[in-house]
C-alpha cells in the first residue's frame, strides 16, 4: 500500500454539515471566552473578526461520519456527536499547547500566546464542556435517547485515556529511558484513543451492535497508532513551512517519540552516548539538526516507517472483518493511506 498525501475528497462530503454543528454547539454570550473558542477553530482573528484561517482537516468527525454511512447508518444522527468530538479534540490541542508551550499551531500564534496561559485553559475547559453537552443533547427527536447516553459514555472514557495519555506523554520528557511498548501504550491513549471513539460512535449511530461496536473500537485504535507514528516523524523531519510548527519542535521538548527511542536502542555506542548527553544537559535546548543526525544514522526514520506500516496493515486486516459497503470499504483505506502519508 502506498500512502497518499492528497487530501481525500470524502474531507468534503461531510464538512458543511460538521461546521453547521460546531457554529451552533459553540454559540455563547458577548464574551472573550467564545472569542478564543472560535478562534480555536479558526473563524475568527484575535480581534473577532471573520477571518478564513486554517481551520483543521476535522479528521475525527468525518471518520466517524464515513463509518456510520459505511455502515448503513444515517449520519443526521451521528453529526452533534462527531462535532462534539472535533470539539474534544481541540479542547486537548489547547491544552496540549500551554503544556508543551508551543507558540505556533496551524499557522498561526496558540491561544495561549495571545490570551495567557489561564484564560487558555479556560477556553479549552469550555470545549470539553460543550463537546459533552452536544452529544448529550442530540437526542432532539426523543427516539435516540440510549445512543446518546452511550455515545457520551464512549466519549468519556476517550477523554480519560487522552488525559492518561498527556500525563504520561509529558513524563517521558524527564525520563532517563522509555521502551517501545512504552511509547505505543501512551500514544494509544493521547491519540488513538479519540479515533477509536469516532469509529465506536458510529457503529452506535448504525445499530449499537457489541460485535460491530468492538471491531469499530480495535479498529481506530490500530489506525489512530499509526496516525500517531506519521505524525512524531512530520514532529522532527517535517517541513515547517508545511506542519505550522517550528523545526525539530518534539526535539527541543526532548519528546520520546518512536525515532528518538529506536536511536537510543539502535544508535552507535558513540551516537548514543552523544544523544544521552544533549538529552540530559538540562541547560539547553537539544540541538535539532545534531539530533537529526544521530537518528538518520542510526536508520530511525526508516524503523519508524515500517513500525507505521505493521499498524496500517493490522488495522486494514481488522477493517475486513466490518459489514461495510464496497464504496465504504474503498474510502475508508483511502483515508487510512492518507493519515500516514500525509505531510502536515
Amino acid at each position: 500500500m502506498v500512502p497518499k498525501t492528497v487530501v481525500p475528497a470524502i474531507f468534503s462530503r461531510y464538512r458543511e454539515e460538521i461546521d453547521q454543528e460546531l457554529l451552533r454547539a459553540t454559540r455563547g454570550p458577548d464574551l472573550s471566552l467564545y472569542t478564543m473558542v472560535h478562534y480555536q477553530l479558526g473563524w475568527v482573528d484575535a480581534t473577532g473578526a471573520e477571518v478564513n484561517a486554517d481551520r483543521g482537516k476535522a479528521i475525527r468527525p468525518t471518520l466517524c461520519l464515513l463509518m456510520c454511512e459505511a455502515l448503513g447508518g444515517t449520519i443526521d444522527r451521528a453529526v452533534p456527536s462527531a462535532a462534539g468530538l472535533e470539539l474534544l479534540h481541540n479542547f486537548s490541542l489547547i491544552h496540549d499547547d500551554v503544556m508543551d508551550g508551543d507558540e505556533t499551531r496551524r499557522h498561526r500564534p496558540t491561544v495561549w500566546s495571545i490570551w495567557g496561559q489561564a484564560q487558555a485553559i479556560d477556553a479549552g475547559d469550555l470545549l470539553h464542556v460543550l463537546a459533552m453537552l452536544n452529544v448529550l443533547g442530540s437526542n432532539r427527536d426523543g427516539e435516540d435517547a440510549e445512543l446518546c447516553r452511550d455515545a457520551a459514555e464512549v466519549m468519556a472514557r476517550g477523554c480519560r485515556l487522552v488525559t492518561e495519555g498527556q500525563h504520561l506523554d509529558l513524563e517521558f520528557e524527564s525520563r532517563p529511558s522509555v521502551t517501545v511498548d512504552q511509547y505505543v501504550g501512551m500514544i494509544e491513549r493521547k491519540s488513538a484513543a479519540l479515533i477509536s471513539v469516532a469509529f465506536e460512535i458510529a457503529a452506535i449511530f448504525s445499530g449499537n451492535v457489541p460485535g460491530v461496536r468492538m471491531v469499530c473500537e480495535t479498529y481506530g485504535s490500530l489506525l489512530g497508532t499509526a496516525f500517531q507514528i506519521r505524525d512524531d516523524m512530520l514532529g522532527i523531519w517535517g517541513d515547517p513551512a508545511v506542519t505550522g510548527k517550528p523545526v525539530g519542535a518534539d526535539i527541543r521538548k526532548r519528546k520520546k517519540t518512536l525515532p528518538v527511542i529506536h536511536a537510543f536502542e539502535k544508535a552507535t555506542d558513540q551516537d548514543r552516548g552523544r544523544l544521552t548527553a544533549i538529552y540530559s544537559n538540562e541547560a539547553e535546548d537539544p540541538d535539532p539538526v545534531a539530533v537529526s543526525a544521530i537518528l538518520d544514522r542510526a536508520g530511525s526514520y526508516a524503523f519508524s516507517e515500517e513500525y507505521m506500516r505493521t499498524y496500517l496493515q493490522k488495522a486494514s486486516t481488522s477493517a475486513a472483518q466490518l459489514p461495510i459497503s464496497e464504496w465504504g470499504r474503498q474510502n475508508l483505506e483511502e483515508v487510512a493511506l492518507y493519515m500516514v502519508g500525509r505531510t502536515s
